[in-house]
């Protein structure tokens, strides 16, 4: 049976796979932003030994009861970890390991003794660790469907609270928020995630599905409600390209390719986005400089056109003397002169080859200074309070200091 060409299998599987990308992107990005991204991790690697005793304990091998034992486990891990944390002396990062760690290690031990135990129908439980979309049924597809959307959902209706309890916990218990059930909260929801997407990525990658679409999704914007929904939809669009190139080369397992897809993703977020991208960055640092080194030309040719009055001053002065400076060489220095030409700044002065600062010119370089001024001032008398002024994503130094300046 097939729909426009595509096999009914194939659309079950773009479904099911479709729905728990954008939600796992959506959850995500709380846990992302909350610094929860590891615990997940820890959930997800509990989770073949939950399928391992699920199946132990029932005998049967439909989807409901594997993810119901593999909620299990997750929820016994992440009650682990709270409890090596709690009572013990070992560091967040160390405590996730040891979870993580020994976990998976019975979950892979009871997968791998159960066929030699001689279980009937226990074949096929490794799966779980790479995933096992082919197997999906409309029955299974609605399912992960179902709780992807309910998990999503609850992440709107409670978005402002989780928001805030993300950013300033301290400040949410001040007013009063309950900040704990609000914790318990995000931490069930990427158990669940974690768990709806089993049969997507499995347990070894199913954690990519909720870090890769948030972090790339926070290179292209600034505010958590679009980065929620963007990071939803390049879980969704990476679960579709996954599921297709499957689909286009059937022995490539489903899971690993929607993992490859959202780290392609990543990676062009990465480079491409317009105000966190690399590039963009790169381009914003290199016109910093141009800006900088411009601004000492100028400087420079202030202080010549004060040492030689009427008489001008020679480019070659001028970007000798700038050159010798601490920032910049000859060549950012050559570019920096012919832009203050350009710009009407520098003009041709009488006799030769000398120049002189136009009158616009001069109130630039004066003003310049006048900020340069007020700067070094600021630094003595309050050094830390100017220093908290300056990031890495400053336009222009010219622009911190009017404003100190004001």
């Amino acid at each position: 049976m097939t729909f426009a060409g595509i096999p009914h299998n194939t659309l079950v599987v773009a479904a099911g796979v479709a729905a728990v990308g954008f939600a796992a992107g959506v959850v995500g990005s709380l846990a992302v932003l909350r610094k929860r991204a590891l615990v997940g991790d820890a959930a997800a690697h509990a989770t073949l030994a939950g399928v391992a005793c699920a199946f132990l304990a029932t005998g049967r091998r439909d989807l409901a009861t594997l993810l119901l034992g593999a909620l299990a486990s997750a929820i016994v891990a992440m009650g682990a970890l709270v409890l090596v944390r709690r009572f013990t002396r070992t560091r967040d990062d160390a405590a996730i390991a040891i979870v993580i760690s020994v976990s998976f290690g019975l979950g892979i031990a009871l997968v791998s003794g159960i066929p030699r135990w001689g279980f009937p129908g226990s074949a096929g439980l490794e799966q779980f660790l790479l995933g096992h979309t082919a197997a999906l049924t409309v029955r299974d597809a609605a399912l992960l469907a179902a709780v992807s959307v309910g998990s999503a959902a609850l992440v709107g209706l409670a978005l402002k609270e989780a928001t805030l309890v993300a950013f300033d916990a301290a400040f949410a218990a001040a007013t009063g928020w309950p900040v704990t059930l609000i914790d318990s909260l995000v931490v069930a929801l990427v158990a669940t995630m974690v768990v709806v997407g089993l049969p997507a990525a499995g347990a070894v990658l199913v954690t990519a599905l909720l870090v890769i679409p948030p972090v790339a999704a926070r290179q292209w914007t600034e505010r958590v409600g679009p980065m929620l929904l963007l990071a939803g939809a390049i879980g969704l669009t990476a679960a579709l390209v996954g599921v297709a190139a499957s689909a286009a080369v059937p022995r490539l397992p489903t899971g690993p390719l929607v993992v490859l897809a959202a780290a392609a993703i990543f990676a062009a977020s990465f480079l491409a986005a317009p105000e966190r991208g690399w590039i963009a960055r790169r381009l914003r640092a290199a016109r910093l400089e141009r800006e900088w080194t411009k601004g000492r030309v100028l400087d420079r040719c202030l202080r010549e056109a004060d040492a030689a009055a009427d008489a001008g001053f020679t480019r070659q002065e001028v970007e000798a003397a700038a050159a010798g400076d601490r920032r910049g060489g000859s060549r950012a220095t050559s570019r920096a002169w012919d832009s203050l030409v350009h710009e009407g700044t520098l003009a041709p002065a009488a006799g030769g080859d000398r120049w002189r600062l136009t009158p616009d010119g001069a109130a630039a370089a004066r003003e310049r200074r006048r900020r340069l001024e007020v700067w070094d001032r600021a630094f003595d008398r309050a050094p830390d309070d100017v220093r908290a002024g300056l990031t890495i994503d400053l336009p222009a130094p010219e622009s911190v200091l009017g404003a100190a300046d004001d």
